[in-house]
């Protein structure tokens, strides 16, 4: 078995491997699976915002480039408008000298849009988001109304702290969850209804500290209680208290690791491997997949085809290699950001073109190579020029290196996949970015252990203090939406910066990486993301079924 480049570790091609290698036309790049997933996502920032001016017009703007980067940034209604083009920043290719060292002169002269945002309304605190409305600090969301921190979450209402969950209302702190209604500290589950605490649970009612649960009512610790003897213990743990919120929070932690669990969050799929993979057929090794068919090597994909070591790619996207935030890409090989595009290679920021080549931040262009326009002949007899040429350098077949990412390790998309520090970043050859994040104004700061213990403790005044996070120490403020938010659903303020309550979802994730295990009960062969020193007793999926219905 090879070992990888990066972190020397030795790591498998399988045969499907190979085979499309051959398909795509590129050699391995001598990664591992991890690695490879770094080195895209690295040039991902969806969380981290920054003030900094617009470089057309002098005015503050909010930007996912901290004001230290070198490159021009404009508000994002002039950079979609026609007062400025792309291609007045074109230069030809000089066959003497590296692509890659090529293109990082074009990307620190083309000016980018201070957010990946589109058609959102009242929505200006959010990044890589479409059609979302009187939303904050939503990033990688799209199609919610009066969300409030969400991570990768879609068609959402009137709801707060939502990671990779669709289709919810009136709920507090879920994850991987759909189509829940009023629910609060909710996971892996779908279909529940005032529900407090739970895992792996379906069509579920009033329910309380359950796991592994479908179509039950009046469940506290998966104990089955008569609605009245429900409903006085309900009012004792569901108080509207941080200390009774923290004690369940405890409670539930340990729920969690003596429950039995599914080997891999699969429904509705055939031939696949990995986790979080919803109605596929013949994706392998991949992770937070629906409706996707003959993937391999994927992180993050909805409604796509014929995808290989891609991530954060989707919506119809296909024939795609290596391109990382991208939808509805045809035929791409190493882009990063792209919309509605095809035949393109080597680029980044590109938005409704197509057979472009080593181009920054161009919208509605053909036949452009480093942003120079070309004509249909002269286009393919340059671009096959250049393929000769960075294939002499060794740079074909690889993507950009990460001095090329417009983001340090710690503000990008890939440290909350792969955490590092950051003298484990800088030593791989990661940039780290030291530049604070925007911070609350205020007069007056609280320390989190003195808030009231109670929402009906808390007063307007609130608002305009900024509240020291008990864990990070970092700042932060409620907004007025949040707090009527709590107020209307019985909820402690959080002692938690926003930040912090998404690491907390995520710390219950599993790692994307697949193990083999057994199933303890028929003992058959399998591939689960539960490594083997976890708690939890794994189930296959007809082992499983048996179990909870």
């Amino acid at each position: 078995m090879p070992s990888c480049s990066q972190c020397q570790k030795s790591f498998e091609i399988t045969s499907r491997e190979a085979a499309l290698f051959k398909k795509f036309g590129f050699e391995s790049n001598g990664l591992c699976f991890e690695c490879d997933q770094k080195a895209r996502i690295c040039f991902r920032n969806g969380r981290k915002l920054y003030n900094r001016k617009c470089d057309a017009t002098g005015e503050q703007i909010i930007s996912c480039y901290s004001p230290d980067k070198p490159y021009k940034v404009f508000r994002n209604d002039i950079w979609w408008g026609d007062t400025w083009d792309a291609r007045d920043y074109a230069r030809d290719f000089d066959f003497f000298r590296p692509f890659f060292d090529q293109f990082l002169e074009l990307q620190l002269s083309v000016p980018r849009m201070a957010l990946s945002n589109a058609n959102n309304e009242n929505s200006e605190f959010c990044n890589m988001t479409v059609y979302n409305k009187n939303c904050y600090l939503v990033f990688g969301g799209d199609y919610n109304e009066d969300v409030q921190y969400g991570d990768l979450c879609f068609h959402n209402r009137d709801s707060f702290d939502l990671d990779q969950s669709n289709e919810n209302e009136q709920c507090y702190f879920l994850s991987d969850s759909t189509k829940c209604y009023g629910c609060q500290f909710v996971f892996d589950s779908k279909n529940c209804d005032h529900c407090y605490y739970l895992s792996d649970c379906s069509s579920c009612s009033e329910c309380i500290l359950c796991a592994g649960l479908s179509q039950k009512s009046y469940c506290i610790l998966n104990k089955q209680y008569s609605k009245e003897e429900y409903m006085e213990k309900k009012n004792a743990l569901i108080t509207g208290s941080h200390k009774q919120r923290s004690e369940n929070w405890k409670n539930f932690l340990g729920l969690l690791g003596n429950r039995i669990v599914k080997f891999a969050h699969q429904v509705g799929c055939e031939n696949c491997t990995g986790d979080y993979i919803y109605n596929s057929k013949n994706c392998q090794n991949c992770f937070e997949v629906s409706n996707g068919e003959d993937l391999y090597d994927v992180i993050l994909s909805p409604d796509a085809k014929d995808l290989f070591q891609c991530s954060f790619i989707g919506h119809h996207s296909e024939l795609c290699y290596q391109v990382q935030s991208s939808v509805k890409a045809t035929n791409c090989q190493f882009l990063y950001l792209g919309s509605e595009s095809s035949d393109i290679a080597y680029s980044e920021a590109i938005f409704s073109c197509h057979d472009c080549f080593g181009c920054v931040c161009l919208k509605h262009k053909n036949h452009c190579i480093f942003n120079k326009q070309y004509s249909k002949e002269d286009y393919g007899k340059l671009k096959t020029q250049i393929v000769e040429h960075m294939k002499k350098t060794g740079e074909w077949g690889k993507f950009f290196p990460h001095n090329i990412s417009c983001f340090g390790y710690n503000e990008s998309t890939v440290n909350d996949y792969f955490p590092m520090t950051k003298d484990e970043a800088l030593s791989q050859g990661f940039k780290w970015c030291n530049y604070p994040e925007i911070k609350p104004k205020s007069d007056r700061t609280i320390s989190s252990d003195n808030l009231p213990d109670s929402i009906l403790e808390i007063t307007d005044d609130i608002l305009n203090s900024a509240i020291e996070c008990e864990k990070s120490k970092r700042l932060f403020k409620i907004t007025p939406q949040e707090l009527k938010f709590y107020r209307k659903n019985n909820l402690p303020i959080p002692r938690l910066h926003s930040d912090e309550r998404h690491n907390q979802r995520a710390d219950l994730r599993n790692p994307r990486k697949l193990f083999p295990r057994a199933c303890a009960k028929c003992a058959k062969p399998l591939q689960s993301t539960y490594p083997p020193d976890r708690p939890e007793t794994i189930y296959c999926e007809q082992c499983y079924q048996q179990a909870i219905y």
